[in-house]
C-alpha cells in the first residue's frame, strides 16, 4: 500500500493562514484603543514582537510607546491616520510584563500591558555603553552556532536587554533596507554543510514579504544596488566548486539578470591560504559594490585575498593581500606596501568594504598569517582586527592608516566569520565573532566545526563573541556574549520612518531552474525488502520542491525515480565528499556522507512513485507524491 506524500507548508503560507486568522478575529469584535485586540509572535519568528488591533470612530495618528525598563528605553513611533489600525510592536522586553501606551491624534490615552516569559538565548556577559552614544538602537548578532539551543540571531540595546529575537535558524549576514525592512537568509537548506535556498526581504516583526529563491542559493553575504536590485553571494555548479559565483537579482522579479564566475577571473591554485582546498578554492565571504569606480570588491577567504572586479566586464582590477604563492603574471594585481611604521597583510579576512573615500575596510581574521606552514603563528600568539587600507590604484601602492584589535591578542582573535561596519570618519564597528578555546587555550579551529569534534566534551569548549565600535579611537560600545559564535553584527533602529506592517500574502519571486534528468538508461535489480536503515532515508514535498535526506558511501551510485504513467525519471544523487575547511555554519550534526538532495517542481508535474535505486539495487519507497 503506497502513502502519498503531504505537502508542508512553506513559512510563507504558515504566516499568511496566521495573519488571516488573526484579522478574523480582530475584524468579528469590538475592539477599542482602550481594550484593543493584541497578537504576541503574529508570523511565528519572533517572539518579541506583537501585533494591535483596534479601530477608532475617524480617522486618526496614534503616538505608539514601548515603555522601556528606563526612560531611556522608551520605543516611540507615530502611525499615520486611519479608521482600522493593526500595530506592528517591536522591542518588547522577556521575561516581563511590557506596558504599551497609545495617545490618539485627539489627545486621548491608554495602556495595554503584554507578559513575555523568559526566552532560551544567551545573553550578554557584560555591555560597556552609554545611552548618550548608543540611544535607541539595537545591536543585531546573527548565530553562526544554531546546532546550540541557545545560541540564537537576537538583538540587544544600550542596557543589555534582549529588545529582537528570530526562532527560526537565521544565519549569515543581516542587513537594513532603504524600505526599513531587513534582508536575512531563507530558512530552508539547499547544499550542505549551509547553503541557503536564497534570501528573504523581512520587516522586524518577522513577516516575510518575499523570498528569492536562486538556482545556486545563497551563502555569506549581500548587498542592496541602487537601483533596488540585490547583489547576492550564490553558487554555479555545486559538483565542482563553491563560493565562486555572483549574482545580481532582479528585486521586482526574482530573475537573475547578471553573473560573474570567478574561475573567469583568478587562478584556482594559486596564492592558497592555510584552509585552501580544491573544491572551495575561493571561498567568497562578502560582497561590495562601489559606485564611483563601477566596481565589486570581493573577499576570497582561502586565497587570503581581496580582489576588486569591474562591474560591466568583470575584469580584475586589483587584489589586496600577500603575493607570496602567486605567479609572475599575478604580481601586477597586487600593491606594494609604502606604509611608515606597523604594517600587516590580512589572512583569511571578511567582510571587505570600500569607505567614501576609497579606503578599503577589511576585517583581518589573521587566521595563520602566513601562506606557508613552516611560518605559521600559533593561535595564542596570534590577533584579529578591524584594518583600513588606503590604496593608489595608479601606483598600485597601499597603506596600513588605521587598525584596532592587534593590540588585543589573542582574546580578540577569531579564525573565521565577523566583520566591520563604518557609521561616519572615525566611527567603526569591529565584529570578533568566532573566538573559541578548547581547555582553556585558543584555537585555529572553527567554532562551528568544534561543535560536533568535541560534542561529548562541550564542557571544556568556550564559544564567544566580542562586538567593539569605537569613536574617534576611543571604545564607546563593547559587547561580549559566551555560548555560541556569531557571523555578523548590525546596528539598527527599531522603528524609523519607514515604518509599515503591510497586510497579505508574500511573494516566492526566482527559482530553482528544472532538475537536471539523467540521460542514460539505468539498469537496476528489483529488491523486495524495505531500504536498509543505514541509508536514514526520508523525504519530503515542499511547495516547491521534493526533498532527499539520506546517508550513502561515497562513490555510490544512488539514483532518486519518480515513476509516472509516462515512465520515469531518474535524478542522479551526487555521493561525493568534498573537503570542508571552512564550516562557518554548524546547524544540525552531519556525517560527512550525509546528503541532501532536491527536485525542483519547475518543469514536471503529475503523479509519481517513488523509488530509490542504490548500486543497482532498486527499492520501493512505498510512497508517491503529486507534483
Amino acid at each position: 500500500m503506497r502513502h502519498n506524500l503531504e505537502e508542508q507548508k512553506h513559512i510563507i503560507t504558515l504566516q499568511h493562514e496566521a495573519e488571516k486568522e488573526f484579522l478574523k478575529t480582530f475584524r468579528s469584535g469590538n475592539y477599542t484603543a482602550e481594550n484593543p485586540f493584541v497578537v504576541v509572535n503574529p508570523y511565528l519568528v519572533n517572539y518579541l514582537a506583537a501585533v494591535l488591533c483596534f479601530n477608532t470612530d475617524e480617522e486618526t495618528t496614534v503616538e505608539l510607546t514601548v515603555k522601556g525598563k528606563a526612560v531611556e528605553g522608551d520605543l516611540t513611533h507615530t502611525f499615520p491616520a486611519a479608521r482600522e489600525h493593526v500595530l506592528p510592536i517591536y522591542g518588547l522586553y522577556h521575561d516581563y510584563e511590557n506596558a504599551i501606551l497609545l495617545k490618539l491624534g485627539s489627545g486621548e490615552t491608554s495602556e495595554v500591558k503584554i507578559k513575555i516569559d523568559k526566552l532560551d538565548i544567551n545573553l550578554p556577559h557584560y555591555l560597556n555603553t552609554t545611552y548618550d552614544y548608543f540611544g535607541k538602537d539595537i545591536m543585531i548578532l546573527s548565530s553562526t552556532t544554531p546546532l546550540i539551543a541557545s545560541s540564537k540571531t537576537g538583538g540587544f540595546d544600550y542596557a543589555g536587554d534582549l529588545r529582537w529575537m528570530l526562532t527560526e535558524k537565521e544565519c549569515w549576514d543581516l542587513k537594513k533596507l532603504e524600505n526599513g525592512r531587513i534582508l536575512i537568509t531563507s530558512f530552508r537548506f539547499m547544499q550542505k554543510p549551509y547553503y541557503m535556498v536564497g534570501i528573504m526581504e523581512m520587516d522586524l516583526c518577522g513577516k516575510i514579504y518575499t523570498e528569492y529563491r536562486l538556482p545556486g542559493g545563497f551563502h555569506h553575504d549581500s548587498v542592496e544596488l541602487e537601483n533596488g536590485n540585490l547583489l547576492v553571494a550564490s553558487d554555479n555548479d555545486f559538483n565542482d566548486s563553491v563560493e565562486d559565483y555572483i549574482v545580481e537579482v532582479d528585486r521586482k522579479t526574482g530573475e537573475i539578470v547578471k553573473s560573474w564566475d570567478l574561475q573567469n577571473v583568478l587562478p584556482r591554485e594559486e596564492g592558497k591560504a592555510g584552509d585552501w582546498n580544491i573544491h572551495d578554492w575561493f571561498h567568497n565571504n562578502s560582497v561590495w559594490y562601489d559606485k564611483p569606480t563601477n566596481s565589486i570588491t570581493l573577499s576570497g577567504r582561502h586565497q587570503d585575498a581581496v580582489i576588486n572586479i569591474n562591474y560591466d566586464t568583470g575584469k580584475l582590477n586589483w587584489i589586496i593581500g600577500d603575493s607570496e604563492g602567486w605567479g609572475e603574471e599575478w604580481q601586477k594585481y597586487f600593491f606594494k606596501n609604502v606604509t611608515k611604521g606597523d604594517f600587516d597583510w590580512q589572512y583569511e579576512q571578511h567582510s571587505a568594504i570600500i569607505l567614501p573615500n576609497g579606503n578599503v575596510f577589511i576585517f583581518d581574521n589573521g587566521t595563520y598569517r602566513s601562506k606557508t606552514v613552516e611560518n605559521r603563528v600559533p593561535p595564542e600568539e596570534n590577533f584579529s582586527r578591524g584594518v583600513i587600507y588606503k590604496i593608489d590604484t595608479e601606483k598600485m601602492e597601499i597603506e596600513q592608516v588605521w587598525q584596532y584589535g592587534k593590540e588585543r591578542g589573542a582574546e580578540f582573535y577569531s579564525p573565521y566569520i565577523c566583520n566591520v561596519d563604518y557609521y561616519d570618519e572615525g566611527n567603526y564597528m569591529i565584529h570578533s565573532g568566532g573566538i573559541a578555546t578548547y581547555r582553556g587555550k585558543h584555537t585555529d579551529q572553527l567554532g562551528a566545526s568544534l561543535l560536533n569534534q568535541y560534542k561529548d566534551e562541550a564542557i571544556h569548549l568556550t564559544l564567544e563573541s566580542t562586538t567593539v565600535e569605537l569613536l574617534n579611537d576611543e571604545v564607546k560600545f563593547e559587547l561580549n556574549i559566551k555560548g555560541g559564535n556569531y557571523y555578523r553584527a548590525r546596528r539598527v533602529s527599531l522603528y524609523d520612518e519607514n515604518t509599515n506592517l503591510k497586510l497579505g500574502k508574500a511573494e516566492m519571486l526566482g527559482g530553482f531552474g528544472v532538475t537536471p534528468k539523467f540521460a542514460f538508461k539505468v539498469k537496476f535489480k528489483d529488491v523486495d525488502q524495505e531500504i536498509p536503515e543505514k541509508h536514514n532515508l526520508s523525504l519530503e514535498l515542499e511547495e516547491d520542491r521534493l526533498a532527499l535526506h539520506g546517508t550513502f558511501g561515497e562513490g555510490s551510485q544512488v539514483f532518486l525515480e519518480l515513476k509516472g504513467k509516462e515512465g520515469s525519471n531518474f535524478y542522479l544523487v551526487p555521493t561525493e565528499v568534498h573537503d570542508v575547511t571552512a564550516a562557518c555554519v554548524s546547524f544540525e550534526e552531519q556525517g560527512e556522507n550525509d546528503i541532501q538532495f532536491y527536485v525542483s517542481k519547475e518543469g514536471i508535474s503529475g503523479d509519481y512513485d517513488i523509488y530509490l535505486n542504490v548500486d543497482n539495487f532498486r527499492y520501493d519507497t512505498k510512497l508517491s507524491v503529486t507534483l
